[in-house]
């Protein structure tokens, strides 16, 4: 039983739980709820084993500098050995990218290219986030894709996808702002240590946008006014946050958009699954 509670610690289950509901929320809204249940159990488990799959290559990575500040993970700790996590994550990979198959080519696709991006985060750009920051919007985003290929109509999934890694990215952005002082101390290059300010333009730019392509399911009729009532209203609130932050660009204001953000994009996720119920 101890053995089995580091390796959940360790692939950190609850964020792969939370991964592959993701999944399932983007076959629902492409699928119009007309639910199969093979689908959403494979969608589940691919997501479920790639993203354990990112995480345990993560913590490998990570392990040195974790022997001095997470001292009690399972790899630092000595309760899982390294070759054994390293034998664990190709397993993983093995069973996400099987599983894929039996959706179809777009899903095998989707978890291939999201496999690579989570090993070349943990080796390289976690430290460089000018492109990290876009390899989290885009895996974040690709959850919903990944689920919506695998319904019928992937278009407001598609959206979903741009909506939400344009969002994600700015929003890692300013987190960056919050991390200044830390990513100095550690070597960690980011656009708000390399220009400053004007990283706060760049992600207000990437917020415009989101809310830009956020009515497009309205306006291609593909979801009704529900839906229409909702994105307006998070959209309103997004610019505020972005006009809030730029007024006031430091620590303090950072970490509160931040966290505004992130309850934002829960309610733009409801918006999508109104439309997608038609009410």
């Amino acid at each position: 039983m101890e053995k089995l509670k580091a390796y959940l610690e360790l692939i950190r289950a609850k964020n792969c739980i939370t991964a592959s509901i993701g999944g399932i929320i983007g076959y629902l809204i492409s699928s119009n709820f007309e639910i199969d249940i093979l689908k959403c159990i494979l969608v589940f488990f691919v997501v479920f084993f790639v993203c354990a799959y990112g995480n345990v290559i993560n913590d490998i990575f990570d392990i040195e500098i974790d022997k001095i500040n997470k001292p009690f993970r399972p790899l630092p700790s000595g309760k899982i050995k390294l070759e054994e996590a390293k034998t664990f994550s190709a397993i993983l990979l093995i069973l996400g990218l099987a599983l894929s198959i039996f959706i179809n080519i777009y899903a095998l696709i989707i978890a291939v290219v999201n496999a690579v991006l989570l090993y070349l985060y943990a080796k390289k750009y976690k430290r460089y986030k000018p492109v990290g920051n876009f390899i989290i919007g885009y895996l974040t985003g690709s959850v919903f894709l990944f689920g919506g290929v695998a319904g019928k109509n992937v278009m407001p999934v598609v959206i979903l996808f741009l909506c939400s890694l344009l969002s994600i990215w700015g929003r890692e952005i300013v987190k960056d702002f919050e991390d200044i002082e830390g990513d100095k101390k550690e070597g960690v290059v980011s656009l708000p240590i390399t220009y400053g300010k004007k990283a706060l333009y760049f992600a207000i730019f990437l917020a415009i946008l989101a809310v830009v392509l956020s009515p497009l399911p309205y306006i291609l009729k593909i979801f009704e006014i529900y839906y229409l009532i909702l994105i307006v209203i998070c959209d309103i609130l997004f610019i505020y946050a972005m006009a809030l932050l730029l007024k006031n660009p430091n620590k303090e204001t950072a970490s509160k958009v931040s966290k505004f953000l992130k309850t934002i994009m829960n309610i733009v996720l409801l918006a999508f699954i109104v439309g997608a119920i038609k009410l």
